[in-house]
C-alpha cells in the first residue's frame, strides 16, 4: 500500500501514450486545425538549456536495441470475446410460458427479510441477475430456475458463516423475488450476424473479432516497446541536482492530486489517508519520490529536446498533439480539462521524444505465442521502424 498512490500518480503522464484508446474519425479534422498553431509554449522545467545541460547526464538514447513482442491470437481468445459480445446482446424472451434457465438473465425485484423484518442491503428493484453466475448467496440463483415471467417465489436461504456482514453471517433469511423479465443470450447464427453486424456469416464475424484482437495486440506491442526504450533512457540518465522551484511545483501537484482524490470520495485528506492505510510520514516520503521521479523525467525529456533542437512549439510536438487527439477521440481542451495542462504538456513532449527514440532504435519484432515460446521474426532497423499507430 505504501507505493500505491505514488505509482498511480507516476503513471498518469505516460498513460496518454500507453493506453490503447480507439481513434475516432470525428476528431481528426479538429486535430488538424488545432495543429496549425502551437498548442504549448515554453519549457517543461524552469531551468535554462545551459543549466539543464549541467545537471543532466543523458544516457544513450540513439541506437537502442529493444524487442517488440506481438502476442498471437488464439481460438480460445476469439471464443471468449465472442461470448462477451453475445452476453451483452441478450434479448427478452416473449413466450409467457418460457422458464428461466441457467445462463439466462432475469430482471427481478427482491426483498430479503429476517424474522419478518427487512435487512439493510437486501432489497432491490429492476435488478439484472445472470443465473449461474454465483453473484448471490448459495440457493438464490438455483431457486429461480424454472420461474416464469411475472412469477413470485419465496426463497428460504441461509447466509454463509464467513459472510462479510457479521449481523447476517450464518443467519436464516427469506427472499421474496418477483421475475419481471427473462432475457436470453442469442444463438450465434448467420441470421444474428446479418442483423447485428456488417458481416454475412459466423465465420466472417469470428475473423473480424480475430483481426480486432490482432490490431489491439499490435497497438499494445508498439506502446510497450516505446515504454521499454524510454525506461532504458531514463534509468541510464543521471540528474545531479533537482531545481528547488520545479521540485516544489511537483510536490504541490502531488498534494493537490491527493486532495482531489479525497474530494472525489467525499473525504478529508486525513480520512482518505486513513482509508488507504497511509500515514502522514509515508505520504511525505511518497510525495518526495513522486516529485523527484517526475522532475527527473521532465529534465531528461527537456535535455533530449534541447540537444536535438526540439521545442513545444515545433511541428513534431504539434503532430503529437494531433495524434493524441485522434487516439483519445477528444479535443486538446478536453484533455487539459480532464488531466490538467501540465500533465498534457508533459505527455506531448514525452510522446515527441519517445517517437524520436524509436525512430533511431533497432527494434527486434518478436512473436509471442500461447505456449510461451517466442522467436524473432524480423529486425526493424534505424529509421525503418513501422509506425503502426498512425
Amino acid at each position: 500500500m505504501k507505493r500505491k498512490l505514488c505509482m498511480l500518480l507516476l503513471s498518469l503522464c505516460i498513460a496518454c501514450t500507453a493506453a490503447g484508446c480507439g481513434g475516432k474519425d470525428s476528431s481528426s479534422d479538429k486535430s488538424a486545425d488545432k495543429a496549425a498553431s502551437p498548442a504549448f509554449e515554453g519549457r517543461l522545467v524552469s531551468t535554462s538549456e545551459k543549466e539543464v545541460a549541467k545537471i543532466v547526464e543523458l544516457g544513450e538514447y540513439k541506437g537502442l536495441s529493444v524487442d517488440k513482442t506481438i502476442e498471437d491470437v488464439t481460438d480460445d481468445q476469439v471464443e471468449y470475446q465472442l461470448s462477451i459480445i453475445l452476453n451483452s446482446s441478450t434479448v427478452e424472451v416473449e413466450d409467457p410460458e418460457a422458464q428461466a434457465a441457467s445462463g439466462d438473465v432475469v430482471n427481478i425485484n427482491y426483498k430479503g427479510t429476517q424474522d419478518g423484518v427487512a435487512f439493510d442491503g437486501g432489497t432491490a428493484d429492476d435488478y439484472d441477475l445472470t443465473l449461474g453466475s454465483g453473484s448471490f448467496i448459495e440457493g438464490f440463483e438455483d431457486g429461480l430456475i424454472g420461474a416464469k415471467k411475472g412469477e413470485t417465489r419465496e426463497l428460504n436461504l441461509t447466509f454463509p458463516e464467513d459472510y462479510t456482514d457479521p449481523d447476517l453471517s450464518g443467519q436464516d433469511v427469506v427472499f421474496t423475488v418477483k421475475v419481471n423479465a427473462i432475457k436470453r443470450v442469442p444463438e450465434f447464427s448467420d441470421e444474428w450476424v446479418k442483423n447485428n453486424s456488417e458481416y454475412e456469416n459466423t465465420e466472417e464475424y469470428k475473423q473480424g473479432i480475430r483481426e480486432d484482437l490482432e490490431a489491439s495486440n499490435l497497438f499494445n506491442a508498439d506502446s510497450n516497446v516505446k515504454n521499454e526504450a524510454w525506461n532504458q533512457v531514463l534509468t541510464n540518465s543521471n540528474v545531479k541536482e533537482y531545481p528547488d522551484k520545479d521540485l516544489d511545483t511537483a510536490l504541490e501537484e502531488y498534494n493537490d492530486s491527493i486532495k482531489s482524490y479525497a474530494d472525489q470520495m467525499g473525504q478529508s485528506v486525513e480520512e482518505f489517508l486513513k482509508a488507504q492505510n497511509i500515514t502522514k510520514k509515508q505520504l511525505e516520503e511518497e510525495s518526495k519520490q513522486y516529485a523527484q521521479y517526475k522532475l527527473k523525467q521532465n529534465l531528461v525529456v527537456q535535455a533530449i529536446m534541447d540537444k536535438e533542437g526540439f521545442s513545444l512549439e515545433d511541428e513534431g510536438c504539434q503532430e503529437s498533439v494531433a495524434k493524441m487527439e485522434k487516439d483519445y477521440g477528444i479535443s486538446l481542451d478536453d484533455m487539459i480539462e480532464q488531466y490538467g495542462e501540465n500533465t498534457v504538456k508533459e505527455t506531448v513532449a514525452l510522446t515527441r521524444v519517445m517517437d524520436y527514440i524509436i525512430e533511431n532504435a533497432k527494434v527486434n519484432t518478436v512473436a509471442g505465442s500461447s505456449d510461451g515460446k517466442e522467436g524473432i521474426l524480423a529486425d526493424e532497423d534505424e529509421n525503418e521502424t513501422e509506425n503502426t499507430e498512425e
